[in-house]
């Protein structure tokens, strides 16, 4: 006769059932948390190619010369943005004029900053706003015609150019910038820089950075000579397009001369309207020889072409060439690359005490070679006759002066 076993009570039944249901879910647990963390594992690799790419560019991914070559061939003609430019040449307090007005925006230029919207559209079209003290002042260029204005004055003056003046001028100066203007945004005074780069100089890749919101490689070059002012220049280079972004010079006191780069920057087609002068202005017609305008900050815009001219100048550029620079015909040139010191003759007597040498002493400072004027980058030997200049040390000009 089978045994029948006694019937559970209904409660036991359920606890069995519920230490069943928990034992498949311990078992389903260990299983699955290996199999999850693969899975884990599975997607970050997976995600491994985009987060590197999002990184940005290294600095080994470029050789200096393929920078270089970059830079030096970039077709970009199209931008528009804003260019920052912060200068500190330790010079004395020098007055410019009154209390505000043009003579303070042009010390802003040797000590201090300032602001400029930039805009080109091919080697024809050019705009460059400087922001000053009594408004903005404006030079556009559009194929032939040449307009500036601004500068608390209602009039806006007119020049025609010779004929192919914007393709001679984009040939020569980059973006073709009007000439008082050469060297005012990054890229005119890195071409000018990168073509003065030769066997007095150093160049390597220096880094990456992030200017104006693009993915740039920094270049650097520093200069051989000892008695060189200059440290090292920087450039920082768009990674996509070649474009410098960014130029800064930095003294052998570590201290930065010159840094002038975008703080935006659009690369895109700039609207037409920028290239036109104010509707309805009162136009004023002006011989093309009078360069950003009278009345209109003239001596601004020589003031950029002026100061930025040292780095073709004075670091292997156009007096190292053979060249004169300035106007000056009566230039001998001593040594070469950042090392070079330029030396111009003056009619005998003309700085002695019994001159105009005695007007320098706020300026200068006596030493047996004669009178020093000495500033963070550029410095300056003056003689009873003669006068040595470079981006280079008081000793060095002693030496040249012999």
């Amino acid at each position: 006769m089978a045994l029948i076993p006694p019937e559970r009570p209904a409660d036991e039944a359920e606890d069995r059932a519920a230490d069943l249901a928990a034992a498949r879910r311990r078992k389903a647990v260990r299983y699955g948390v290996p199999l999850g963390i693969a899975g884990l594992a599975a997607a970050t690799i997976g995600l491994v190619p985009a987060l590197a790419q999002d990184e940005g560019p290294s600095k080994d991914d470029v050789t200096a010369e393929e920078l270089i070559a970059k830079a030096l061939a970039s077709e970009v003609e199209s931008v528009d943005g804003t260019v920052k430019v912060s200068t500190d040449l330790g010079l004395p307090s020098i007055p410019f004029g009154g209390g505000g007005g043009e003579g303070a925006d042009l010390s802003r230029l040797l000590a201090g900053d300032t602001k400029l919207h930039v805009a080109a559209d091919g080697p024809e079209k050019q705009r460059v706003t400087l922001t000053g003290s009594d408004g903005d002042r404006t030079v556009v260029r559009n194929g032939k015609d040449l307009w500036t204005f601004g500068g608390g004055s209602d009039e806006v003056s007119h020049s025609t150019l010779p004929k192919d003046a914007g393709k001679k001028d984009a040939k020569e100066h980059g973006l073709g910038l009007p000439k008082d203007l050469k060297d005012a945004t990054p890229q005119e005074l890195a071409e000018r820089l990168l073509k003065a780069a030769d066997g007095t100089t150093d160049v390597d890749v220096a880094g990456t950075a992030q200017v104006a919101g693009q993915d740039a490689y920094e270049l650097r070059l520093t200069p051989k000579q000892d008695e060189s002012t200059v440290r090292d220049v920087t450039i920082a280079v768009d990674a996509d397009n070649g474009v410098p972004l960014r130029v800064a010079l930095t003294a052998d006191d570590g201290k930065a001369v010159l840094d002038a780069g975008f703080t935006k920057v659009d690369f895109n087609k700039p609207d037409a309207d920028l290239f036109a002068p104010p509707a309805g202005a009162d136009v004023t017609e002006k011989d093309p020889g009078e360069g950003f305008g009278e009345g209109h900050g003239g001596d601004f815009g020589k003031g950029f072409g002026g100061f930025g001219g040292f780095g073709g100048d004075w670091a292997g550029g156009d007096w190292a060439g053979g060249g004169k620079a300035g106007g000056l015909e009566d230039v001998k040139v001593h040594g070469e690359g950042w090392g070079s010191i330029a030396e111009i003759s003056l009619p005998g007597g003309t700085l002695s005490e019994d001159g105009v040498g005695a007007a320098l002493d706020f300026f200068t400072d006596k030493t047996d070679a004669g009178r020093v004027f000495e500033s963070r980058l550029v410095n300056v030997l003056i003689t009873d006759d003669k006068v040595y200049v470079g981006a280079v040390t008081p000793e060095a000009l002693e030496a040249a002066a012999g």
